[in-house]
């Protein structure tokens, strides 16, 4: 069933009654207003970025995934599987993007931004859990070496590091969201797969030395848990509406603090509407509550301009004795 919409969801350039002093950020309404349209066009892209690498991902892992089978090479089938689970991760990360251009609703005022960060969370532990199943794969191979045609697996692995290139050049210019971000790690890991896949079919190929295959296939395996524990840590971070870890979050209060007319902040929040959105919700003791509306243009000018924070509510408040304490009376 369709959510519905609300007059309460508008921005002032939609609505025609001005928001109260406590209102979202009325600093610069064109600006704000290309955000969220610049916003929408960037998902917009991203989704088609992300469903020409699905193609390319899938259709090159069912290539390297047979090939590696036929020759027993556990550093053909480790990429094969990666590129497989990426394909499945660029196909969460597509589905995700779909549901992120949602416009807001009364259930969701926020939108569905933070969907993509869904999509990012369960890419990664998905793609961790397959890779740890391969690091046993990979651990078994050092008791049980099998024989790999190391010609055949270069000339694979090479095709692959082309594949790849290009999906990692074509996710780089795009990587303005986590959940692309997310994928450009794994297929970066591709990258990496394959380039080990190069270098162990070469010492193969020309010592017959197979010990080379799930050596090489070990350090990227590594590397991709890193990569992926990193960005679920952040994943994390924003579901949990945590502090967007490029902000101070003492460093804004002692901001609001210094702006003319403010005594004290408090009750303040800042949190991540979706990945590259970030809001802001405080309480700000004023000392005349008569030069509450220049104080407000003052804290959202300084928050937009030092902070890129452009969801703000302030709540205004005035405490007597706190003022006369202050001087301000």
């Amino acid at each position: 069933m369709k959510e519905k919409s609300s007059t309460y969801l508008l921005h002032n350039h939609e609505h025609k009654e001005v928001h109260g002093d406590t209102s979202h950020n009325n600093l610069d309404h064109n600006s704000h207003e290309h955000g969220h349209d610049h916003g929408h066009m960037i998902r917009e892209a991203s989704g088609r970025v992300l469903f020409w690498c699905l193609v390319i991902t899938f259709g090159f892992s069912l290539v390297e995934g047979v090939v590696g089978w036929f020759i027993h090479s556990i550093a053909l089938q480790s990429d094969a599987v990666h590129m497989m689970t990426d394909a499945a991760g660029l196909l969460i990360a597509y589905i995700a993007n779909v549901i992120s251009r949602r416009p807001a609703n009364i259930k969701l005022t926020f939108g569905y931004g933070k969907a993509e960060v869904l999509g990012s969370l369960i890419n990664c532990m998905f793609t961790s859990v397959l890779t740890i199943w391969l690091l046993f794969e990979v651990i078994r191979r050092f008791f049980e070496p099998v024989a790999v045609d190391g010609g055949v697996m270069f000339v694979t692995a090479g095709l692959g590091l082309l594949v790849n290139g290009v999906v990692v050049f074509i996710l780089s210019k795009n990587d303005h969201s986590l959940n692309t971000r997310a994928a450009l790690i794994h297929a970066f890991g591709d990258l990496l797969g394959s380039v080990a896949a190069i270098v162990a079919g070469a010492i193969i190929y020309f010592t017959g030395w197979s010990i080379f295959d799930p050596l090489l296939s070990l350090v990227v395996i590594i590397l991709l848990l890193v990569s992926n524990i990193k960005l679920i840590r952040k994943s994390s971070r924003i579901l949990m509406a945590g502090v967007p870890e490029h902000i101070a979050y003492n460093e804004v209060g002692n901001d609001l603090k210094k702006i003319d007319g403010v005594i004290d902040v408090h009750d303040l929040h800042i949190w991540y509407i979706s990945s590259n959105q970030t809001a802001l919700a405080a309480h700000v003791l004023a000392c005349k509550l008569d030069d509450w509306p220049v104080i407000l243009v003052a804290c959202q000018k300084m928050l937009l301009d030092k902070y890129q924070i452009s969801h703000v509510t302030l709540q205004a408040e005035f405490d007597d004795i706190k003022c006369a304490e202050a001087g301000c009376c």
